[in-house]
């Protein structure tokens, strides 16, 4: 009776150089993965913050289409130097605006040091979220309240306050030099725009290419 020979256990099994090639192979894809997911939780926090930007904005400009100025602390519409618009400013709680926009008795010190009612006809102009740990919505347990974007920043506004119709555009000074010194396509010097908004995105820096704006198409 002849035996059978048993089988080389190298036709048998993956050797090790193969083994390491799969390893290496999925390391890779998981790389690939973790990073288009990481990638795709980025953009949909930009797109939440971007969607307050334009809500603001419409909020903005439905109030002062309703009362004929901006929501905002009528002593900073003086502060500006004469012939150009005011300083961009803060969502905080001192220039009146986020209580204007939610609140039915939103109102602030006037240049006289006297209370004016931002909002007398008790119209509410936007809806936001409360913030959970100082982010991403009003910040406070009563007026006067400010807004934060995901990161705890407030977002910067900038209002044409002397009727040109356009506001100065904030990436001038970019630092990115595609940005602001984009040969194919450099910015304007000024928005054509009267209401312009931005947060300093992630990296709480203002002039960075990941500030998030009402301006830039990306």
């Amino acid at each position: 009776m002849k035996l059978k020979r048993p089988q080389n256990l190298l036709t048998q099994a993956f050797t090790l150089i193969e083994l390491l090639v799969v390893i290496t192979i999925i390391a890779i894809l998981g790389s690939l993965a973790l990073s288009q997911f990481t990638k795709t939780m980025e953009n949909a926090r930009n797109l939440q913050v971007l969607t307050v930007i334009k809500d603001l904005r419409i909020a903005i400009s439905s109030y002062q289409v309703e009362y004929n100025r901006y929501p905002v602390n009528p002593s900073l519409l003086t502060s500006g130097d004469s012939g150009e618009d005011i300083p961009a400013f803060e969502t905080d709680e001192n220039t009146g605006l986020v209580d204007a926009l939610t609140s039915t008795q939103a109102s602030a010190s006037g240049s006289s040091g006297g209370a004016v009612n931002l909002n007398p006809k008790d119209i509410k102009f936007i809806d936001l979220p409360v913030a959970k740990n100082g982010q991403f919505g009003l910040v406070g347990a009563q007026p006067p309240f400010r807004l934060t974007d995901l990161w705890g920043s407030t977002y910067l506004v900038l209002l044409d306050t002397n009727g040109d119709r356009q506001v100065i555009n904030p990436d001038l000074q970019n630092s990115d030099p595609s940005i602001a010194q984009n040969a194919n396509n450099p910015p304007p010097q000024r928005l054509p725009t009267e209401i312009a908004i931005y947060s300093l995105g992630l990296d709480k820096t203002p002039s960075t290419k990941d500030d998030l704006t009402s301006w830039r198409t990306k």
